[in-house]
């Protein structure tokens, strides 16, 4: 990468062309005299300021941006979660989270009054993960 594009406080509610971007060069983090931190946390607030108010204007369509959860959640951003394999089988590692990937089959099975021993699934990244295994077991 040459540079990292960050829109401007100009274009947050209008389609912005290619122009109208402001372009950062990349440069490696041990080169601290390029960028002062204060300068990284104005072009870091002025992206969150441009993706909160697009946020305003955003359908829900391909995922849902409106919900209270993220202070909740942050934490777990520190951890590299793997769930790869069936999650109802013993898994390789203890780094995962494939308690919660069967409360949730549990809790459609439930739902769609499905017999515990009669179903099987597992919680994909999206839609086109979700789309992809549809096509294979289809």
């Amino acid at each position: 990468f040459d540079s990292m594009v960050v829109p401007t406080k100009n274009g947050i509610n209008a389609p912005s062309s290619p122009r109208e971007i402001m372009c950062l060069s990349l440069i490696e983090p041990h080169v601290k005299d390029k960028v002062s931190s204060e300068e990284l946390d104005m072009i870091l607030t002025q992206y969150v300021d441009t993706l909160s108010q697009r946020m305003k204007y955003h359908i829900g369509y391909p995922l849902n941006l409106y919900y209270e959860h993220h202070a909740t959640l942050a934490p777990l951003l520190q951890f590299h979660l793997n769930n790869f394999g069936d999650p109802f089988t013993q898994h390789p590692t203890d780094f995962h989270s494939k308690d919660f990937e069967v409360a949730v089959l549990d809790w459609f099975a439930q739902l769609w009054e499905i017999e515990k021993d009669e179903y099987w699934g597992y919680i994909t990244s999206g839609g086109t993960e979700g789309n992809l295994h549809g096509v294979l077991v289809g």
